[in-house]
């Protein structure tokens, strides 16, 4: 999902939401977010909500399993990502059964018990209230239908090549800065969700929650995409001042990755981290459950 908002731009002037980054970002997984979408086993002639679309780059792999009996609607509350998404869908084999649309993941442009599957990829992290978010997406379900969330969780994160007490120092430091930055001013994230989704779908409602986790291991020599990836990354860690580290820890971190002595282009180079796709079914409340909450709501 695009955010309207730039929450940080690297050395490169690229904001690590922007569709460049986007596109880098699900190059370097390709394999991995395959498997993904096979293992969720959807059925042909599904009707698919991608919540969150982005500039449609998970579309084919969603198409791939729907069919051109299905139907998808991506949404997305970024004009500019929703523009791309189309030119990237006009001229393909998918375009006859994928349409987009512009909206917020709590109010779906579409009648309550009509989706068979909503999906939403890398989304969550943005959300400061996902268990509220995910509780309204369920009306949208058919009942039994299933809500799809995939994210990062770079507690899960690391590199074989790289002191494990800075890596820990680093991480720690921008863990606590995530708590702390959205009373300054900048957009929320949570960038440690992943494997909080399991929980957040629970207390939302869901029933049969399934957790998946899927390890991405990276050795040298690396595809230009992920060292894109990487650097990314290893600045966002570092960005807006790095309150919590001291210069020292800063500049050996940037050594790491930027110097001519980078650990990118080291044979011993190994990287690991996992992430998460969780499952969770939606029923519908029968009509006695629906009356006594319109009741309850009316006499409040």
């Amino acid at each position: 999902m695009a955010v309207n908002r730039t929450i940080h731009a690297n050395e490169y002037g690229l904001p690590l939401n922007a569709t460049q980054w986007l596109e880098t970002h699900h190059a370097s997984k390709a394999s991995e977010r395959q498997q993904m979408i096979r293992d969720l086993q959807i059925k042909k002639g599904s009707f698919l909500v991608d919540a969150g679309c982005g500039p449609g780059l998970w579309t084919p792999l969603l198409a791939e399993v729907v069919g051109a009996e299905g139907h998808i609607l991506g949404i997305d509350i970024s004009t500019e990502s929703l523009v791309l998404a189309r030119q990237r869908s006009n001229f393909s084999w998918y375009n006859s059964f994928v349409q987009y649309k512009k909206a917020s993941l709590d109010r779906l442009p579409l009648d309550y018990g009509v989706a068979d599957i909503i999906f939403s990829a890398n989304v969550s992290q943005y959300l400061p209230e996902p268990v509220s978010v995910f509780a309204a997406m369920g009306p949208y379900l058919k009942d039994g239908g299933r809500l799809v969330i995939k994210d990062i969780d770079f507690g899960t994160l690391r590199f074989h090549n790289i002191d494990t007490a800075l890596q820990a120092r680093v991480f720690q430091a921008r863990e606590r800065w995530e708590q702390e930055r959205v009373h300054l001013g900048y957009a929320f994230e949570d960038s440690w969700v992943g494997s909080k989704l399991a929980s957040y779908l629970h207390a939302a409602g869901y029933t049969n929650i399934q957790e998946r986790t899927y390890t991405i291991t990276r050795k040298y020599p690396l595809p230009q995409s992920y060292i894109h990836y990487i650097q990314g990354i290893a600045d966002w860690f570092i960005c807006e001042g790095a309150p919590h580290l001291s210069t020292d820890d800063v500049q050996q971190w940037w050594n790491c990755f930027f110097s001519e002595a980078s650990v990118l282009q080291r044979e011993d180079f190994v990287c690991e981290e996992t992430e998460f796709v969780v499952t969770g079914e939606w029923h519908q409340p029968s009509d006695n459950v629906l009356q006594e909450v319109q009741i309850a709501t009316i006499s409040q």
